[in-house]
């Protein structure tokens, strides 16, 4: 918001593993009894209103299933596979705009229950157990990507054959990919991943083959659509790695969050990576994991500019995640006297680990544009984190 005068917070209770898939909901993946969001007024602590989930899977960690954009909150129902879209009021509400899945249209469920024959259809078949059914914005991609097939060919009988090895062979596969992640790409257009439910409930889903659709909320089109070793969307991200960071209007400092797109130091990062892969189809897949982007997961910290720094990115870089500790401090080297070292941050114990076989994992917390900086180091064996602060003296 403008104002920066609300927080918004999640609470869960614990996951339940091999839940039955009843009402509509995706075998094999659990649930989350109940999940709350808290729309918090950060001035005196007041809770102003709350968004529940019950009996869903919302992935909270990192906040996978969650994307704020300005006032716009993006939610991923796993187990319902509803994307659920609402608006923060300066009044302090939270106010659902739309609910995108089995409906695309806010008038769909509407059309469809008016018809009494369809209605009775959808009553006694339940979705993804064969009914004849599919989600609307299951139905949307099939067209889309049925729709691309048939215009790659002008020859009638070339485009059968087409459509036969293309899209009527893996028809299925089609059918059963569910939506793992979502982010905004703006007010209007969403960055979709799909993939299997093993690879939507699982901590290595980079394993799994996944796909990417850019899908307009207000034309309820997919308009876009990308395997995740695809070039072309590979040489997109690589020229405009900024478009896919949706930063907010009212926060200027993360338009300045350095990448590929905008520093010729990171670029020349990338494509070192890149010349060093062995197979440059693995290396597409493996950059566009990251996709979609998280939200608030880019630190625009001026220390990792890559024009002004150099630092170990195996330790320590702007994305927001667990990293391999070390006992030794990070350095961060100045761009312009390449051997001089500006400053270092050492997280965990000031005397360092007196165990050095225990495995230890480090993540970092930078003030947007103060020079301050925390550090949280935890081991595996359920020891007391360590926290230190760093701030410039």
């Amino acid at each position: 918001m403008e104002n920066n005068q609300f927080g918004l917070f999640a609470t869960a209770t614990a996951q339940i593993h091999d839940a039955p898939a009843n009402g509509g909901a995706i075998q094999g993946v659990p649930f989350i009894e109940k999940i709350t969001f808290h729309l918090v007024r950060l001035e005196d602590g007041v809770i102003l209103d709350e968004k529940v989930f019950h009996n869903d899977f919302i992935n909270l960690t990192n906040n996978m299933g969650v994307f704020l954009y300005d006032d716009l909150l993006a939610i991923v129902s796993l187990r319902y596979q509803t994307i659920h879209i609402l608006q923060i009021r300066e009044s302090g509400n939270l106010v659902d705009v739309r609910a995108i899945g089995s409906f695309c249209h806010e008038d769909d469920e509407l059309f469809l229950n008016s018809n009494s024959q369809v209605e009775n259809s959808l009553q006694q078949n339940l979705p993804n157990q064969g009914n004849f059914f599919l989600s609307g914005i299951k139905q949307r991609l099939l067209s889309f990507i049925f729709r691309g097939i048939w215009n790659e060919e002008t020859d009638q009988i070339v485009r059968i054959q087409c459509l036969k090895k293309k899209f009527y062979f893996h028809f299925q596969d089609y059918v059963d990919l569910i939506i793992w992640k979502v982010q905004f790409l703006d007010r209007h257009h969403l960055l979709i991943k799909f993939g299997s439910v093993d690879g939507g409930v699982s901590r290595n889903a980079d394993q799994h083959p996944a796909f990417f659709a850019v899908y307009n909320m207000e034309t309820t089109e997919v308009v876009a659509y990308y395997q995740n070793s695809a070039d072309e969307l590979y040489f997109l991200f690589e020229q405009f790695c900024d478009h896919f960071h949706a930063t907010s209007r009212n926060s200027m400092y993360m338009n300045f969050i350095s990448s590929h797109s905008n520093n010729i130091h990171a670029l020349e990062q990338l494509r070192s990576i890149k010349n060093k892969a062995g197979s440059f189809s693995q290396f597409v897949k493996k950059i566009l994991a990251s996709l979609p982007f998280s939200c608030q997961s880019q630190s625009p910290s001026p220390y990792f500019d890559h024009s002004l720094f150099r630092y170990d990115e195996k330790l320590i870089s702007a994305t927001d995640r667990h990293r391999q500790s070390t006992d030794h401090p990070i350095k961060f080297i100045s761009r312009r006297q390449p051997r001089t070292s500006k400053f270092k941050i050492k997280p965990g114990p000031e005397a360092g680990s007196m165990d050095g076989r225990t495995k230890r994992i480090s993540s970092f917390l930078f003030h947007p544009f103060l020079p301050l900086a925390l550090s949280i180091q935890q081991t595996l064996f359920l020891q007391p984190a360590v926290v230190n602060i760093h701030f410039r003296r």
